[in-house]
């Protein structure tokens, strides 16, 4: 083969590699509702990581998070809760701050807690969407009270008119 043809060819060879190589395997997270997600958790907190270890996870690096739980929205938990986490964000890893509040949504596996980055979010979001307003039946009472309240002042009022009316009064 010609020494031209030959480059050309190794030129061509790493354009066409790419060209039929498929696309990258990303982690991507299931496109579902976070109140999905959290009924399908088995726990669920809103925490802050004290730190973590690296443990080696069965071929996939790990890291097993320690958290300290500020409150408590799904399953049974301590004061603090281990959760495996994958070391690598191919395999759903994320690197979780210390003394940051995130939002845990962890299944079991084994005897411990695990969840990738898509259970990793929002703490202010994990609670909103768990959090009913308290106090909706009182705050009815009361408006109901406050309405009967001002429709029997308004009907006195119309009967005192009429009756003041009917007597041939000039009283307002």
């Amino acid at each position: 083969m010609p020494r031209p043809l030959r480059a050309a060819l190794l030129a061509l060879l790493p354009i066409v590699a790419l060209a039929l190589a498929g696309g990258a395997a990303a982690y991507t997270c299931p496109q579902t509702s976070l109140q999905e997600r959290i009924d399908q958790a088995e726990i669920v907190f809103v925490g802050r990581s004290t730190g973590f270890r690296v443990i080696p996870g069965g071929g996939i690096p790990q890291r097993v998070y320690t958290f300290v739980v500020d409150q408590q929205v799904k399953g049974g938990l301590g004061r603090t809760v281990a959760v495996r986490i994958p070391a690598r964000a191919a395999n759903g890893g994320q690197r979780i701050p210390e003394d940051v509040a995130a939002g845990v949504l962890a299944g079991r596996v084994g005897a411990g807690y695990f969840t990738t980055r898509c259970g990793i979010t929002d703490p202010g979001a994990v609670l909103a969407e768990v959090d009913e307003p308290k106090g909706n039946a009182i705050k009815l009472v009361i408006g109901l009270l406050v309405l009967a309240a001002v429709l029997t002042y308004s009907v006195r009022r119309v009967r005192r008119k009429q009756d003041a009316a009917g007597r041939g009064s000039l009283a307002p």
